[in-house]
């Protein structure tokens, strides 16, 4: 874990955690239970954004302007105390620009004259070890809370669209995700597991109207895929569109940064560290099984591929030591297409180098997965008409789709 910061932090500091998405409730859940006071900032809105974008250069990507506006708003609230405050910023290293975020955070907190301020930037290079007096419990409830969140957003993508009441299924994931912090802020567990089968009751009695629907595979930058107001509520169009969605998880990326990790070590012959990035892809594996167990009926599309596997698929047309986002996105649109999904959705930022590379590929994934509607939808913070109208256009070709694949299946 690298700190950019001008002192050391005090016992009394509070991180805040960026709002990505709701995983960012359990990830502060898990730091607080690690004796680290956390707390998460707001969701970011159009005001995030505005500020995000007056303080950047232009150049760097959509995520980067949120993330910028979410701090910044925060330091101008009345009563911010500069000495306690350190803002969670993970990075990465290679050539995405996301591991330069801190970077750039650090000389814009330094130009308003926050120099006090701490960025705590843990690193996908260890597999986001932690940080803090108790950085391995940190980073084992951190996962086991990702992952409950993916599977209630699964939950929640698969029956929203069915519900025959508006609004119950939102009530009943927020509930279950309300739970899901506590339980991790108590230590997680057997806490966490009961939770997930309380939250498999509550999905399980929801009135739902098993009408045909296509599923659209959502894949692509990881910020963009799970932030609703910066990908513009695609999946609410997707869904209004007569579709339903089935979302790449975070906890996969977590799984793919350690892949690299034991791959690192191999190379370098590095073997205690591959040791510990066994035991680490042992521990995901068992956790991602024991809080599936008790949903794993309710959902269509509950199954996680190991990232092996997709690595695998994409091997014979890509690299995947090649790395960065583009390999995962990729692999998981090819299981996605061999899954029998619909249609591929994918979201990147304007200029995303994972993203271009992603499309850049696009005769090769064609082939990959088997001729799947495929839609690439780039964003730049700029409300855009034309997405709705190529995702209508998506669409309609989803839902062809669908209908050759039934129609093939009663033949």
């Amino acid at each position: 874990m690298s700190e950019v910061r001008r002192r050391p932090a005090k016992a009394e500091a509070i991180t805040y955690v960026p709002y990505m998405s709701d995983h960012a409730l359990a990830v502060a859940a898990a730091m607080r239970a690690s004796g680290v006071a956390a707390e998460v900032l707001p969701p970011p809105d159009a005001e995030t954004l505005r500020f995000g974008l007056s303080l950047c250069k232009g150049r760097e990507c959509l995520p980067c302007f949120f993330t910028m506006g979410e701090i910044i708003r925060k330091c101008r609230e009345p009563g911010f105390d500069v000495a306690r405050a350190r803002f969670l910023t993970p990075g990465s290293p290679g050539p995405c620009r996301f591991g330069q975020y801190s970077v750039l955070q650090r000389e814009v907190l330094d130009q308003f004259g926050l120099s006090g301020v701490t960025i705590v930037s843990p690193t996908s290079e260890n597999a986001y070890h932690g940080f803090g007096a108790k950085p391995t419990t940190l980073r084992a409830l951190a996962l086991q809370g990702i992952m409950a969140v993916d599977l209630l957003q699964k939950l929640l993508h698969e029956h929203r669209p069915f519900e025959e009441e508006r609004g119950v299924t939102e009530s009943r994931y927020a509930q279950s995700l309300d739970d899901v912090v506590a339980a991790v802020d108590a230590g997680g567990g057997r806490a966490l597991t009961r939770v997930m089968r309380q939250a498999a009751e509550q999905f399980a009695s929801l009135p739902r109207n098993d009408g045909s629907r296509p599923a659209v595979g959502f894949v692509g930058e990881i910020y963009l895929r799970l932030n609703a107001f910066a990908n513009q509520h695609v999946i609410r169009s997707v869904e209004a569109a007569g579709g339903y969605v089935v979302m790449a998880t975070l906890s996969e990326w977590m799984a793919y940064t350690n892949w690299t990790r034991i791959n690192r070590a191999r190379v370098r012959h590095d073997w205690p560290d591959l040791g510990r990035a066994l035991l680490l892809d042992l521990y995901h594996w068992r956790v991602e099984r024991r809080l599936q167990r008790p949903v794993k009926h309710l959902l269509r599309h509950g199954e996680e591929r190991p990232v092996a596997y997709l690595m695998d698929l994409i091997r014979p047309f890509y690299e995947p030591l090649l790395g960065t986002e583009a390999v995962l996105t990729m692999g998981k649109a090819v299981d996605f297409a061999h899954s029998g999904i619909d249609g591929i959705l994918h979201v990147m930022p304007f200029s995303c180098m994972p993203g271009i590379i992603v499309t850049g590929m696009a005769s090769r994934l064609r082939e990959a997965t088997r001729g799947v509607p495929w839609l690439d939808v780039s964003y730049d913070g700029q409300e855009k008409t034309n997405i709705r109208t190529r995702l209508e256009a998506f669409m309609h070709q989803v839902w062809q789709q669908r209908r050759r694949r039934d129609q093939r299946r009663s033949a």
